[in-house]
């Protein structure tokens, strides 16, 4: 009964995460398939600290003062 209930909040969640999807970019996601190895390539990079100067640059990006101000 558990799982039932576990699967069927799931089902729930992602079924409204798709109508948000499709309500706001008129669209559902995308779904990617890895293979094993680019997923632990992907989650090992993810884990790994930035570079210092990517990390400066998105901070000057974040600081910029929006066009439309």
């Amino acid at each position: 009964m558990k799982n039932f209930l576990l699967n069927l909040w799931y089902n729930y969640k992602t079924w409204r995460y798709e109508r948000k999807c499709i309500k706001y970019f008129g669209a559902k996601p995308e779904t990617i398939y890895l293979s094993a190895r680019d997923f632990d390539t992907l989650i090992q990079r993810m884990n790994e600290p930035l570079d210092p100067a990517v990390a400066e640059r998105i901070k000057d990006l974040m600081n910029r003062k929006p066009p439309w101000d």
